[in-house]
Formats: structure tokens, C-alpha cells, sequence
């Protein structure tokens, strides 16, 4: 639903806060480079994944719920892209996007699975 100028003045002024669709600029070349190493997705090999699955449940979703592009996954709140850069074997969260390793690479450790659930807990609260 979209609002005019006057009305989300209205609604600011009265306390209300409002998501607004801002695009994203890289903030710098290490991001950009990143970008090119964004996976395509096949969403019907995620959705036979039980952590997937799990993820889907805890944020409150359903695999129809969600927007699927080449590179990444719109769940909404956030857009979820997979990397293949392996020497980046971490969680990343910068402006609404998660950046993770590949669901079979998080499937195998602890410590990524600990990563993500951490790292999802504390946003979807925000």
C-alpha cells in the first residue's frame, strides 16, 4: 500500500513509524566485488532442505510467501542471497540483505546454524 507525502507526514508526526523502499548503494568496493559472487537459487531444492524449512517456520513464512529473483530470495522484511566464496564463510547482515553461505554449507556446522539463528532472532525482533 502506498501513502501520499501528506499522509506519511501525518502518520510521522503522530509517532507512527513507516518502512520506506529505499535502494541500496554498496558502501564500498568490497561489497560490490561480493556481489558477483551471489548463486542462483533453485527453490525447489531449498524447499526440500529441513533448515530451510525451519528458517521459513521461525520467521513466520511459507515457501508461497516468498519472492523468488535469480540471485537471492525476498522474504519480505529482507532479501536472503547465497555466496560461494568460501574464505567468507560467515553470516552477513548490511541494509536488509542477508548474505550467507549456501543452505548445505550451513547444514554442516554448529557454528554457521548458531550464526543464523542468532543473527535472524535478533532482527526479526528489531
Amino acid at each position: 500500500m502506498s501513502i501520499n507525502q501528506h499522509q506519511f507526514e501525518q502518520l510521522t508526526e503522530m509517532g507512527i513509524s513507516l518502512w520506506q523502499h529505499r535502494t541500496y548503494e554498496a558502501p564500498n568496493d568490497a561489497v560490490q566485488t561480493q556481489s558477483n559472487n551471489y548463486l542462483d537459487i533453485d527453490l525447489k531444492e531449498l524447499a526440500n532442505r529441513q533448515l530451510f524449512n525451519d528458517i521459513l517456520l521461525a520467521t513466520g513464512l511459507s515457501i508461497g510467501e516468498i519472492s523468488h529473483q535469480d540471485d537471492h530470495l525476498n522474504l519480505g522484511l529482507f532479501n536472503w542471497y547465497f555466496t560461494s566464496v568460501s574464505s567468507q564463510n560467515q553470516i552477513q547482515w548490511l541494509e536488509q540483505q542477508l548474505i550467507t553461505p549456501t543452505i548445505a554449507e550451513i547444514s554442516k556446522s554448529p557454528a554457521l546454524k548458531k550464526q543464523l539463528w542468532q543473527l535472524l532472532t535478533k532482527k526479526i525482533q528489531e
